[in-house]
């Protein structure tokens, strides 16, 4: 019963840690799993949702409809006094008090606009910053699709340089044994052994920092993916992108010059409104309220009489400090959107030279650095064979393979470039 227990235990605790991993072998899983699970992106789509609702409220608040209720008891503690012509006595006034001590009264008020120029460019703005507010989700999705591209292929990168660094660690200490045999044998110092030791020692904390650098990069990815701290994910890059025949297409994207397009016009409606805001507006206007008098403290006891009216207001606001202050900021704004598109627009050209431009000085750098690389090892294995029988010294051997360890790293450096690259064109070709 024991055993049965034990492995039920087992199978939970198997099962609970394939759950909590998430394993990516490319960057498009990645990204799938980031658009599905990333708070930011949420954070966009609410926005948007906001944006549709404040439109909504726009359309409301062209007839900007106001009203109020209120039911009020009022106890005159003492009556005013109204004078009167005796008939009796022409030039002499009798003094008479008028109303009762106790008067409840029900008001009705209702205020819509039949003309209102500055809630219908209110409606046009809320139209804009609907456009306005996808853009900037689109821009957000593209920035954080970027981000995450080149943390992956940091975490793609360190791995393979782990890789090197341990095949190195293994050079470095058969390189350790040989002068350890060496020195045995009285054919060198104890400085030969103390170096090659030492170039063992630095080659094996190679490794562990490496390591740590990608502990390092994957919180930074799981920050990127709002990926919560207990989750465990896993990056073994299997996609091979680079074919030195092939030649990418580099589309031009034009998210950026939309919106900042669509950010002129914002800035030129707000300007509009403003300046509508200080017309003249027509409302429909009616009134309805009942009042109740009696001698008694009694809130709901006695006669309601009624009155009413219904008509037409002409309101017209009247220019001050406040309002002329948002005219001024509003109206430059205005004039640096516009220069904000003009940049936008050279710029949005520049960048495809720009990528193409990265992705050819990447491609000459990986071929060149193979080429070192190729010529460096054999230098190293060389001058190992010479050292070992005794024909060249530890210094230059040591030197040859530090020389090929900086070249292989170099050449691992430029070809995750590459394909951080031509990542980052397939986003750019993709998000516009």
């Amino acid at each position: 019963m024991k055993k049965i227990i034990l492995i039920v235990i087992v199978i939970l605790l198997i099962v609970s840690n394939t759950r909590a991993q998430e394993k990516f072998t490319d960057l498009e899983g990645l990204l799938v799993y980031a658009s599905k699970n990333s708070l930011t992106l949420q954070s966009s789509t609410i926005k948007i949702t906001k944006a549709k609702k404040a439109k909504l409220a726009a359309v409301i608040s062209i007839l900007d409809p106001t009203g109020t209720q209120s039911l009020t008891f009022k106890n005159n503690t003492k009556l005013g006094v109204t004078l009167f012509p005796d008939e009796n006595n022409p030039g002499k006034y009798n003094e008479i008090k008028l109303g009762q001590q106790y008067n409840t009264s029900f008001d009705q008020t209702l205020d819509i606009k039949l003309i209102n120029f500055e809630g219908w460019e209110r409606l046009r703005l809320a139209k804009i910053n609907i456009d306005l507010t996808t853009s900037n989700s689109m821009i957000t999705l593209k920035e954080l699709q970027e981000n995450i591209a080149a943390n992956y292929y940091n975490i793609v990168s360190l791995q393979a340089q782990k890789v090197s660094a341990v095949q190195n660690q293994a050079v470095a200490d058969t390189l350790y044994q040989i002068a350890s045999d060496k020195y045995l044998q009285g054919q060198v110092k104890q400085q030969d052994v103390n170096d090659s030791k030492s170039a063992f020692i630095n080659a094996k904390e190679n490794t562990n920092q490496i390591q740590y650098l990608i502990e390092q990069n994957y919180l930074s990815l799981k920050i990127l993916c709002d990926i919560p701290e207990e989750k465990e994910i896993i990056i073994e890059n299997k996609k091979e992108n680079f074919s030195e025949l092939f030649v990418p297409t580099v589309e031009e994207n034009k998210l950026n010059v939309e919106n900042s397009m669509l950010q002129e016009k914002y800035a030129l409606r707000s300007l509009k409104q403003i300046k509508r805001s200080i017309l003249p507006s027509l409302s429909f206007i009616t009134n309805s309220s009942s009042q109740q008098y009696n001698d008694n403290f009694k809130l709901f006891e006695g006669t309601w009489y009624k009155s009413s009216y219904m008509g037409l207001k002409l309101s017209m606001p009247f220019p001050d400090y406040t309002m002329t202050s948002k005219k001024f900021n509003a109206k430059y704004e205005y004039e640096l959107a516009k220069n904000s598109s003009q940049q936008a627009e050279i710029k949005s050209a520049l960048e495809v030279k720009k990528l193409e431009n990265e992705y050819s000085k990447n491609k000459s750098q990986f071929l060149c650095n193979k080429e070192i690389f190729a010529l460096r090892k054999d230098t190293y294995a060389k001058n190992k064979n010479l050292y070992q029988e005794g024909l060249q010294s530890l210094e230059n051997t040591l030197n040859s393979y530090n020389s090929m360890v900086n070249a292989e790293y170099s050449l691992i450096s430029s070809r995750i470039n590459i394909d951080l690259t031509l990542a980052k064109i397939d986003i750019n070709n993709k998000i516009r």
